[in-house]
């Protein structure tokens, strides 16, 4: 049954959760993208809907799409925890807030940056006036990870170029390089912009709105692309000993897994869960990314390559693009039963010991 919970684009998606968010009667807000359009030239929108008593202390959040395909997971289990009846359940003690779509341009194209070539994960700077992260692996590599073509030639040899890298330095070292983020070049992977995006803008803009009166928060921020199939893990970008990083350990035990120490992701720039984390520090909050895995990391990585060129260089309309696309959004979203049924049954998991610790 859980697989009727996701879908095949954006728009059905959006659709599902839509419908039923209004069955449960949820308070909606959707906010249009000013400039950016889907296939067939249709709006985009950044979706809030939010239930339970807006004067509660406690506040559940669960964010889908930040990078784009990986919204297909995400929006599947808001609209899953909306058709069981659990968020209308659950919004009898605490307040809940489901954001759809934090990338509606790269969830409706599949590709993991937005309409800017940007890392929504890795936009979220607290300042774009102080001397950006600099990345110098990244920049030794980013003939090889921003290729101009795709032909086979090319990407024979981007491939050999990263295999070289991982080889001599680890793959650790490849990965940090590649994904920990960027800012000196925005047709490069993983760039994180040089200022706020939209999407940014926008999502703190809801996060205002219902972080009003409330005292304790946790974040659920829907990933995939890291770990072994299936399997969700709890991470954070938060140092060990933050009371942040001690909230979170409150609710998921070991279970949590730091970044910057020991996960199936590298250390990040410019991440959601720190800044959240630090903007909204009066609250007392646990904020982190539930990352499933999918397929092999080369294979994702050749994905968000793909997804970069097709909207930097290629043409996302021409008929090439619809094999691209599909490439793109099989490595964040395997549409077999059996990867959905995990996904449902760790998300429930995860999501209800948080209910349980608000």
């Amino acid at each position: 049954m859980s697989a009727n919970y996701f879908s095949s684009d954006y728009f059905e998606a959006r659709n599902k959760f839509l419908e039923e968010a209004a069955r449960n009667d949820g308070t909606m807000k959707s906010i249009v993208h000013p400039s950016a359009k889907g296939p067939e030239g249709r709006d985009l929108h950044m979706d809030l809907a939010t239930f339970g008593d807006p004067n509660s202390k406690s506040l559940l959040v669960i964010i889908s799409g930040t990078h784009g395909p990986e919204g297909y997971c995400g929006s599947g289990v808001q609209t899953g925890l909306l058709r069981e009846g659990l968020i209308s359940q659950w919004s009898e003690r605490i307040r809940i807030a489901l954001i759809h779509a934090h990338n509606p341009y790269g969830f409706a194209w599949d590709t993991r940056f937005n309409e800017d070539n940007i890392d929504l994960n890795r936009n979220y700077l607290a300042s774009f006036e102080a001397p950006l992260p600099q990345n110098p692996a990244y920049a030794a590599l980013h003939k090889w990870a921003a290729p101009q073509s795709l032909d086979d030639e090319t990407m024979a040899d981007v491939q050999s170029n990263l295999l070289e890298y991982a080889n001599k330095n680890g793959f650790p070292a490849l990965q940090a390089a590649l994904s920990s983020g960027q800012y000196q070049f925005p047709e490069g992977v993983y760039y994180g912009g040089s200022g706020p995006s939209w999407s940014r803008n926008t999502l703190i803009s809801m996060f205002d709105e219902i972080t009003v009166g409330v005292e304790k928060m946790v974040v659920v921020d829907m990933h995939t692309g890291l770990g072994s199939f299936g399997d969700g893990e709890i991470l954070i970008s938060l140092p060990t000993g933050s009371k942040e990083t001690a909230f979170c350990e409150e609710i998921w035990g070991d279970e949590v897994h730091s970044t910057k120490v020991a996960s199936v992701s590298a250390d990040l720039s410019g991440t959601l869960d720190e800044f959240l984390a630090h903007k909204y520090g009066a609250i007392k909050n646990a904020i982190m990314a539930l990352e499933f895995g999918t397929i092999d990391p080369l294979s994702v990585f050749k994905s968000t390559q793909i997804g970069s060129w097709l909207h930097r260089r290629g043409d996302k309309n021409a008929p090439y693009a619809d094999k691209l696309r599909q490439f793109s959004r099989d490595a964040f979203y395997p549409q077999r039963e059996e990867w959905s049924g995990k996904v449902w049954t760790r998300s429930l998991e995860v999501i209800t010991k948080a209910v349980n610790n608000l």
